[in-house]
């Protein structure tokens, strides 16, 4: 929770503890358009299989989360509930960064002071992802946070900033 006040990260923890907010665990149910991780592991497709099993559970149709976005997005809603951002959409937007080459920004947040930042979820970077994530950034004049779960219940966030667009 990188660049908010000790006193909102205060009150986030509080609220959390005191069952006022639940920012993971929460049923994929009470998201909408969510679908939970598959059980099995798709094995068509090029590559070798240990890089299929891999990518096997951060492949996820397009608009629907994984465990690990489903926790960001509780986090979100909290943020939101607080007044830090008004607003937030899962894979709103997707960047042309080249000819057939694009990038879909994660979550796309609106801070509550009107500037907008693309937030892109990880448990594991593969070499791609990191180049598009750092070609968007020289592209697009918003800012680029990457987000990791701190630890395996997603109750806690580490977040980078990317870099600072061309704003």
């Amino acid at each position: 929770m990188s660049g908010y006040s000790p006193a909102f990260k205060k009150d986030i923890e509080e609220r959390i503890n005191k069952g006022a907010l639940k920012v993971a665990g929460q049923s994929p149910a009470s998201v909408p358009n969510v679908k939970s991780v598959p059980a099995a592991i798709h094995k068509s497709g090029a590559g070798s299989e240990s890089m299929r099993n891999l990518q096997a559970l951060g492949r996820m149709k397009t608009g629907k989360m994984n465990k690990t976005e489903i926790a960001y997005s509780h986090y979100l809603e909290a943020l939101k509930a607080c007044g830090e951002i008004s607003w937030w959409k899962f894979e709103a937007i997707k960047l042309r960064l080249a000819d057939n080459t694009h990038y879909t920004v994660d979550f796309f947040v609106m801070k509550a002071s009107g500037e907008l930042e693309a937030h892109e979820v990880k448990g594991f970077m593969l070499d791609d992802a990191n180049v598009k994530i750092k070609m968007a950034n020289e592209i697009f004049p918003f800012k680029f946070l990457l987000i990791k779960a701190a630890n395996k219940s997603c109750s806690a966030w580490n977040i980078k900033e990317i870099g600072n667009g061309n704003s």
